[in-house]
């Protein structure tokens, strides 16, 4: 699975107004732009939405869906897959 990718898209769909119009309205034209397995991309062309959102919540219904248990009842998550480093930025 792409999770990276994906997440990487719902990122570009929350900051560029355009592609969030495009994957919202028509992401058959988005889509084929990132390496994503046949069924990602038939999952983020179905998802029909009004707003990122609710594709978004759409989107990691999936993702939760197809990871499955991990074996003791409980969801896995989605993580990073490296630290975050997250930015301190000092009041001006």
């Amino acid at each position: 699975m792409s999770e990276q990718t994906l997440n990487n898209i719902m990122c570009m769909a929350l900051v560029d107004g355009k592609f969030r119009d495009s994957l919202l309205t028509n992401p058959a034209n988005v889509v084929g732009d990132f390496d994503l397995d046949v069924e990602e991309q038939d999952v983020l062309k179905a998802i029909k939405a009004d707003s990122v959102t609710e594709y978004a919540r759409k989107l990691h219904t999936w993702m939760l869906q197809r990871t499955g248990s991990n074996g003791n009842g409980h969801r896995k998550a989605y993580g990073p897959r490296q630290p975050v480093h997250r930015l301190h930025l000092r009041p001006s």
